[in-house]
């Protein structure tokens, strides 16, 4: 607030207003010489008025020591989460074909993309980290060879595993064909054969190699179900790790349990994610089906059930959309004790305190694999890791799914 408040009064202009004051941003994310604002800021016409002396953002760089400044907006309901960021200035002499370009380098390794096309998630650094050593160590005993992407975007998750490991190659797959060239641009970047990554564009669903993966990253929040079937088949003979990204509610009132995480009221100050709002973006469960009644679709969690019901039937209308969607879960799987696996097998969780919304997600999704499974295969939730709030009291978790033959 002080930043732009002393912006305003450089240039001359009047104090500010309270019908704008509260669109001051309070923090924002640098990547080299640009500066990202939140989303939801700098969006009242008196800014317009004020930038049009000329003289507002210039300073805005000076003191930010920056030489770009771009708002984050809401990412499209598109099937592809395109980012529609918006460029607010760039300073004389800025190379204009690469102003949107953000560059980020994380643990030595180099990921850009144009914040106009494609988004990113700095609130997932920590897990694309977690991963580095359980692949380098599998790697390197010769135990891994291949890991599948099913939601590789520019790279979030296939760059570090290839840049810090050892392991022999990466498929990654994406229908995002802007985040795709990014992605192809990062290899390169960060000097990565191409023998070492396969780039497949389509739905996952389709174009999924079978047989061949170690491991399967499934890196889509809110949900990834849609394309559980597509995981499992990608598992060599001897089965493998899936790596399941979900939303979970975790409501305060059940037990207290998060209340130990500063940010539990959704103020996730790492996630750069576009689309979390607390005012548009909830999950709010009941007892009326699978997951606690959550709505799923393939792009967004909704408030109320109409809202859902309209992106998603956009998403299928959509070119982007699969041909079919996946079938109910049969009614004998429904009658089985959901809780059955995950009392023989707990998970381990990251948190001193797991929330019993996380545990009963476990036992409904190690359900639900095996349904999708060869015969007679364990289906094992190992671990929960708590990746960021999503959005007020809704947990973004990762599940580390072992799935092995019996025997």
């Amino acid at each position: 607030h002080s930043l732009l408040a002393a912006a305003a009064e450089a240039t001359g202009c009047a104090a500010p207003q309270p019908a704008w004051l509260a669109q001051l941003p309070r923090s924002y994310s640098r990547y080299g010489d640009l500066a990202l604002f939140p989303e939801g800021t700098l969006d009242h016409p008196s800014f317009a008025e004020l930038a049009a002396s000329g003289r507002l953002w210039p300073t805005v760089c000076g003191l930010l020591k920056v030489r770009r400044l771009a708002v984050v907006r809401r990412v499209a309901r598109d099937g592809v989460r395109s980012s529609r960021s918006r460029l607010l200035y760039t300073e004389p002499g800025c190379d204009p074909a690469s102003a949107t370009v953000a560059t980020c380098v994380e643990h030595g390794v180099s990921l850009s993309w144009d914040i106009a096309d494609c988004m990113f998630s700095r609130g997932n650094a920590a897990e694309r980290h977690r991963l580095v050593p359980l692949v380098a160590a599998a790697a390197a005993d010769g135990s891994e060879s291949c890991i599948v992407d099913l939601f590789a975007g520019i790279g979030y998750f296939t760059l570090p595993l290839l840049a810090r490991t050892g392991i022999a190659q990466v498929i990654a797959i994406d229908w995002n064909p802007a985040a795709l060239r990014w992605l192809r641009r990062n290899l390169q970047n960060n000097r990565i054969g191409e023998s070492r990554c396969r780039v497949l564009q389509g739905d996952n669903r389709l174009v999924a190699p079978a047989g061949l993966a170690d491991r399967v990253l499934l890196g889509l929040v809110p949900s990834s179900r849609l394309s559980w079937p597509a995981a499992c088949r990608c598992l060599r003979p001897a089965g493998g790790w899936l790596h399941v990204h979900e939303n979970c509610d975790s409501p305060r009132e059940a037990t207290g349990c998060n209340k130990d995480h500063p940010n539990a009221d959704g103020s996730d100050k790492d996630s750069e994610d576009a689309s979390r709002t607390d005012k548009d973006l909830s999950v709010r469960g009941s007892s009326d089906g699978a997951f606690g009644g959550l709505a799923i679709t393939s792009n967004c969690f909704y408030k109320d059930r109409a809202a859902t019901a309209a992106a998603h039937a956009a998403f299928l209308n959509s070119p982007h959309a699969p041909a079919a969607e996946l079938p109910p879960p049969d009614a004998a799987d429904c009658d089985e004790d959901p809780l059955a696996e995950a009392a023989e097998t707990p998970p381990v969780c990251s948190r001193s305190r797991p929330h019993p919304a996380w545990l009963s997600m476990a036992a409904s999704m190690a359900r639900e694999l095996r349904r999708h499974m060869p015969p007679g295969w364990r289906v094992r939730v190992a671990r929960i890791q708590f990746v960021k709030w999503y959005a007020p009291r809704v947990a973004h978790l990762v599940f580390d799914v072992e799935c092995r033959p019996a025997g």
